[in-house]
């Protein structure tokens, strides 16, 4: 029997099953709703965040479903780190790529390092296991 899991990791879960939630509305827009003014670079940069969106949402699940093998502040700096990554990167590329505001292609950049850190910050939590 699993012991139920706490609030962070509930928080980490429900954050997944939002981004993918939103990832399948955004596939769905995207291939409808913009498909007219997704062309040439606009198209690339929409498919690059929509990738790496719905690639996050059961990254994300899997990381709040392996709450406790991973020391807390590992953990969740990861947690907190690959959330924001995936916000400002995707959505900095999905507001460039409808050509909303292309000043946000400036800190594009800095969701994607964010992302990477939250997985390398995982990848120490995890090995360095959980507290005794």
């Amino acid at each position: 029997m699993h012991a139920a899991p706490d609030r962070e990791a509930r928080l980490v879960l429900g954050f997944g099953a939002l981004l993918a939630a939103t990832g399948v509305a955004m596939a769905a827009l995207g291939s409808h709703a913009f498909a007219d003014i997704l062309v040439g670079k606009a198209a690339l940069r929409f498919d690059s965040a929509l990738r790496l969106h719905l690639m996050h949402a059961p990254a994300l699940l899997a990381l709040g479903a392996t709450r406790g093998l991973a020391r807390t502040r590992w953990w969740q700096a990861a947690a907190i780190a690959i959330a924001l990554g995936c916000i400002v990167f995707c959505g900095g590329l999905y507001l460039a790529a409808l050509d909303v505001s292309a000043v946000v292609l400036a800190v594009v950049p800095a969701g994607g390092s964010l992302m990477m850190l939250g997985w390398v910050t995982a990848l120490v939590g995890y090995v360095r296991g959980p507290a005794s």
